[in-house]
């Protein structure tokens, strides 16, 4: 069995026991290891983790409030990995220098774990990411994109119901903010290649390589 298996399993294990020391305790152990970089260990473990365990439990009369438990047990893993973050990007020597990027969901959409460790990514990437979180209502993300005046806002849906609301609401930024530049992110977005220019955005955000493509192509 190789290491990123054996990485893997360990965390699944401690997640499906719901045992929150040891999660944060082995995704540390992992960083300061150099086993996994900041995007390796959200990519490769946290995320497929979190996702098979939601996925095999579907039917299990306590899914929704088990997955909520592991869901802030992943959420407090990532928060406590922020020094880790900062400290590969200087070791990159990157400087946050190319502007702010807004990252929001909109109202109703509660997912949101997927939207934090994208936010992490474009910090990695030079950027200074606000991330604003689950929820958040139209009028205070108009409010808050006029004052911040970011580089990019990243709208994340999870929820394909939430694509009809999100399309009018990029409708609404476009025509009170002229030439702010709009990204998505989420699940309801994979499934359908085009969803994003059917909303009115520039790209789908997923990984870093997105991050650095959008920037060749929008230079």
């Amino acid at each position: 069995m190789n290491a990123e298996i054996t990485d893997y399993t360990a965390f699944r294990a401690a997640l499906e026991a719901m045992d929150k020391p040891r999660c944060v305790q082995l995704a540390r152990q992992l960083l300061e290891a150099n086993a996994h970089d900041i995007v390796g260990l959200y990519t490769k473990i946290l995320a497929p983790v979190l996702n098979s365990m939601t996925d095999s439990e579907s039917g299990h009369p306590a899914a929704i409030w088990r997955e909520h438990v592991r869901s802030g047990i992943v959420r407090t893993v990532i928060e406590c990995c922020y020094p880790f973050v900062l400290a590969e990007r200087a070791a990159r020597q990157t400087t946050a220098d190319k502007g702010k990027v807004v990252i929001v969901s909109p109202t109703d959409e509660f997912h949101e774990l997927g939207a934090r460790m994208g936010s992490d990514f474009f910090t990695l990437q030079g950027y200074e990411a606000i991330y604003v979180g689950a929820n958040t209502p139209k009028a205070e993300l108009l409010q808050g994109l006029a004052l911040e005046k970011p580089a990019y806002v990243v709208i994340n849906a999870v929820n394909f119901y939430n694509l009809f609301k999100i399309k009018k609401i990029v409708a609404e930024i476009k025509e009170r903010l002229p030439g702010q530049r709009i990204l998505a992110s989420g699940n309801a977005f994979y499934h359908d290649p085009e969803l994003f220019r059917q909303i009115g955005a520039l790209a789908v955000i997923r990984t870093p390589d997105d991050i650095r493509q959008l920037e060749e192509e929008h230079a």
